[in-house]
C-alpha cells in the first residue's frame, strides 16, 4: 500500500494531497466509541427488524470512509452492502481495510461520489437501497451539505419506504450571556489603570455582526460561570432523513422563549442529538454536559470506577469528540436586558450550509445571512479579538507604557492590528509609526484614528516604507507580537526578522519592546486530545491497522510535530514543571542561529502522551511577571500535578501529540532549534525507550 500512495503522489500537489489525508478526520470518528457502538446498534435493530417482517435488507452507505460502517451492516446481517467513497487515497485504503477483515465478497464499493452512482443490473448499484446508512455531518450538522446529498439521494437512489440511519436529527438552542465568548467577537473600549478611556471603538465596528464562519467550541470546557443561561434549551429545527419534502434548504423558525433568569442576550449556543432508529430506541447527543440526557448516569459509573487520583472535569464525564463539538452564534449586537420571566421570540434560520439566529418580539422582521462589514472579524481571527480585548494583558503593557514613554518619544509599532500601538500615541508620545501591510487590518486602524481623532500616527504600508528621517527618531520599537499569518505563538518571531532588517536604519539607543522571548515546554497527560493522533489499531471488532499507517505515512511527510490547538478546551495535567527551552534575544544576538538541549523528568511516563510548547514575551530584560505576557498557562506551573492545567483561552499553544504509545523514558532529552533567516524554530524529542 505505500508504494501505491508514494506513486499516486508523485506528480505536482504532492504536499497538498498528503496534508489532506494526514489531516482527514475518519480516524477521530473512529476513536469516538458512542458513535460507532450507537451505528452499530441502529444497524442491528433495523436490519432484524426487516428481516423479521420478511424483507430484505439492502444497504447504501454514502461517503464509507475507512469502511467501518459497511462492515458493521455486514455483521449485522445485510443481504447487500454498496459503498461509496470519492476521496481517492481513502477508497482505495478501505478498499484494502475490507479485505483484510474477509469481507471483500459482502461489500462492493464504489470510487464515486453518491451523486455519480448509476442504479440497474450490472450498474454501480443492481438496486435502490432500503436501508442509508451515512455520517454527513459536522458540527453546524448541514455545513458539509448534508441537505443535497440526502434529497439526491432520496430521489434516485433509495426506495420510497426507506429506512435512514441515523433516521432524525434535532438542532437545540440555548440563548445566553456569555462575557468570555463575546469578548472573541466585540471589540471594548481601551482605557488605562485609572480608568481614562484611550480608545472608543467605532460605531461601525460595535454594530457589526461579525463572521458568518462556524464558531465551534468544546462548550462543556467553559469555565464555571463563564456563561448565564437565559433559556432553557430549545429545539429549534428537525430534519427527518427519510423524507425529501422536508429537507428544504431554506428554513426560518420562531419559538416563544420564556427567560429563566434576567440578562442580556449576547449569544445562542448550538448542538444537535441523532436519533438514530426510526423506532427511537438509539440516541446520540452532541450536547455540552448540562444538557447532555447521559451526564449523571455516565458520572455515577466514573464515581464507580476503581482507580484514579485525578479530579476529572466535569465536562469529561460525557463522551468526547472532536469531529463533533458545539457551536457559538452571536446575536445581533443589542444593550436590551431580559427580566426573570420575560417571553421573547428565538428566530432561528438556516439555508443549505450554515445556521444564524435572532432575538425579539413576534413581529421582529427576519434576518439575513449575518457578514462581517466592518473587516475586523476578516483581518482578525477570534482569538486575536480575545488578546485585544484582554484587560491583564492590556494592563500589562499600559503600565510600561506609562514608565517608559515620554512626550519625546517616537513609536516604531511592529506588528499588525495592534491597538496598543494605536494607545500609545493617545498617551502623550511625539508620534506612532504603524506598520500595517494588510490593506483590510489598515482600513480598520485607520476606522480607529479617525474616531478617536488620534493625530499624531503615521501608516506605513511595508518596511521598506520607513524614511531614513523617520527612521533615525524612532526612540522604541514596539510589537505585541501579533501577525495574522502566525499559527503557532512563536511564528511571532518574524518581529525578529523585521527588527532585523530595519536595525541599520534605526539609532543605536532605541529601545526594543519586547526585548526577547522564551519558549517553554511542559510534558502532558491529555485526556482526550491525544485521540485525533492516536493509531485505531481495532475499532468495534474491526481491524483499522491499514488506516492507521496511511494517515502516519502522510503526516510524517506533510505535518509539522507541533501543531496548534486552543489547549484550554482540552483538559490535561502536567506531568513535571515547566521547562525552559531557549530565550530569543531581540537586541543582541537574532541574527544568530541557535541550538539548545537539555532534559525534562516527567513523573509517571506511562501517562505522557503529549507536550505542550508555548512562548513569554518579556518587555524588558528583568523578566518580571508584570512585564511578561504568557500564551500559556494562566498560572506558572512548576510540578506535576492532579489538578487541570489552566490555559490562557486567547491563544492556541503549540502541542507536540505523541502517535505511538512506545516504552517512556523518565527523563527526556530535547533538542530546539531556531532558524532566525527563516524564523523558524524546530523540537525533537527522544521519548521513546528502546
Amino acid at each position: 500500500m505505500d508504494d501505491n500512495y508514494q506513486d499516486s503522489a508523485s506528480d505536482d500537489g504532492v504536499f497538498d494531497l498528503r496534508q489532506e489525508i494526514a489531516r482527514s478526520a475518519f480516524a477521530d470518528m473512529c476513536h469516538d466509541w458512542e458513535r460507532n457502538q450507537k451505528y452499530d446498534r441502529a444497524l442491528q435493530l433495523t436490519i432484524s427488524r426487516l428481516h423479521a417482517a420478511n424483507q430484505q435488507a439492502h444497504v447504501l452507505d454514502i461517503g464509507t470512509g475507512s469502511g467501518l460502517l459497511s462492515m458493521m451492516a455486514v455483521r449485522a446481517g445485510a443481504d447487500s452492502v454498496v459503498a461509496c467513497e470519492a476521496f481517492r487515497p481513502m477508497a482505495e485504503c478501505a478498499e484494502k481495510i475490507i479485505e483484510a477483515n474477509g469481507m471483500q465478497e459482502r461489500i462492493r464499493l464504489v470510487k464515486k461520489r453518491s451523486t455519480q452512482l448509476s442504479v440497474g443490473p450490472g450498474q454501480d448499484m443492481e438496486r435502490r437501497a432500503n436501508v442509508l446508512v451515512t455520517e454527513l455531518f459536522d458540527t453546524e450538522l448541514i455545513g458539509e451539505g448534508a441537505l443535497g446529498t440526502y434529497r439526491h439521494a432520496l430521489q434516485h437512489l433509495l426506495t420510497d419506504d426507506v429506512l435512514t440511519i441515523p433516521h432524525q436529527a434535532t438542532i437545540y438552542a440555548q440563548v445566553v450571556e456569555c462575557p468570555l465568548a463575546l469578548g472573541w467577537q466585540q471589540l471594548k473600549t481601551l482605557s488605562n489603570a485609572d480608568g481614562d478611556i484611550l480608545l472608543r471603538v467605532p460605531p461601525e465596528v460595535v454594530a457589526c455582526c461579525g463572521s458568518s464562519a462556524v464558531f465551534d467550541i468544546q462548550l462543556s470546557q467553559l469555565p464555571v460561570g463563564s456563561f448565564n443561561a437565559l433559556t432553557d434549551p430549545v429545539p429549534v429545527f428537525k430534519f427527518n432523513w427519510s423524507k425529501h419534502d422536508e429537507l428544504v434548504n431554506n428554513r426560518n423558525e420562531k419559538r416563544i422563549c420564556q427567560a429563566r433568569t434576567s440578562g442580556f442576550p449576547q449569544a445562542v449556543f448550538m448542538w444537535w442529538n441523532l436519533v438514530m432508529d426510526n423506532a427511537g430506541d438509539v440516541l446520540l447527543s452532541c450536547a455540552p454536559y448540562w444538557a447532555h440526557p447521559d451526564h449523571a448516569t455516565l458520572k455515577q459509573k466514573e464515581a464507580e470506577r476503581p482507580g484514579t487520583n485525578q479530579r476529572i472535569p466535569e465536562g469529561n464525564f460525557i463522551p468526547w469528540r472532536d469531529h463533533w463539538m458545539q457551536a457559538v452564534y452571536f446575536l445581533p449586537p443589542t444593550k436590551i436586558p431580559l427580566d426573570r420571566g420575560h417571553q421573547f421570540v428565538l428566530q432561528a434560520y438556516h439555508d443549505e450550509f450554515s445556521l444564524w439566529f435572532g432575538v425579539g418580539e413576534q413581529t421582529s422582521n427576519a434576518l439575513g445571512v449575518p457578514h462581517c462589514t466592518c473587516g475586523w472579524h476578516i483581518a482578525q481571527s477570534r482569538s486575536r479579538i480575545g488578546q485585544l480585548n484582554d484587560s491583564l494583558r492590556n494592563k500589562r503593557y499600559l503600565n510600561y507604557f506609562e514608565r517608559v514613554f515620554s512626550s519625546d518619544s517616537v513609536v516604531l509599532v511592529l506588528s499588525e492590528g495592534s491597538l496598543l500601538g494605536l494607545a500609545a500615541a493617545r498617551m502623550g508620545v511625539k508620534q506612532v509609526l504603524l506598520y500595517e501591510p494588510n490593506a483590510i487590518s489598515r482600513r480598520c486602524m485607520e476606522a480607529f484614528v479617525e474616531h478617536n481623532s488620534v493625530s499624531n500616527v503615521r501608516f506605513l504600508s511595508s518596511a521598506d516604507a520607513l524614511e531614513p528621517d523617520q527612521a533615525s527618531s524612532v526612540t522604541h520599537v514596539f510589537a505585541e507580537p501579533h501577525f495574522p499569518s502566525a499559527i503557532l505563538p512563536w511564528d511571532n518571531l518574524h518581529y525578529g526578522d523585521l527588527l532585523k532588517n530595519l536595525r541599520p536604519m534605526l539609532p543605536t539607543t532605541v529601545t526594543v519592546i519586547p526585548s526577547s522571548g522564551t519558549l517553554y515546554a511542559l510534558p502532558m497527560e491529555f485526556l482526550d486530545l491525544h485521540k485525533i493522533n492516536a493509531p485505531l489499531g481495532t475499532c468495534e471488532g474491526f481491524d483499522l491497522s491499514l488506516m492507521d499507517r496511511l494517515i502516519e505515512q502522510h503526516s510524517e511527510y506533510a505535518d509539522s510535530p507541533i501543531e496548534a490547538q486552543p489547549l484550554w478546551e482540552y483538559p490535561s495535567y502536567s506531568l513535571a514543571g515547566a521547562i525552559r527551552l531557549m530565550e530569543v534575544d531581540f537586541e543582541a544576538d537574532f541574527e544568530q542561529p541557535r541550538i539548545e538541549r537539555g532534559e525534562m523528568c516527567v513523573a509517571e511516563p506511562e501517562r505522557l502522551n503529549g507536550i505542550a510548547i508555548w512562548i513569554d514575551w518579556h518587555l524588558d530584560a528583568s523578566h518580571s511577571p508584570k512585564t511578561t505576557i504568557s500564551s500559556g498557562p494562566l498560572v506558572p506551573v512548576e510540578e506535576a500535578s492532579d489538578e487541570p492545567t489552566r490555559w490562557n483561552a486567547n491563544w492556541r499553544q503549540g502541542v507536540h501529540l505523541l502517535r505511538k504509545l512506545p516504552n517512556r523514558k523518565r527523563t527526556i532529552p530535547w533538542t530546539v532549534k531556531f532558524n532566525p533567516v527563516l524564523s523558524n524554530v524546530y523540537f525533537q524529542f527522544d521519548y521513546e525507550d528502546q
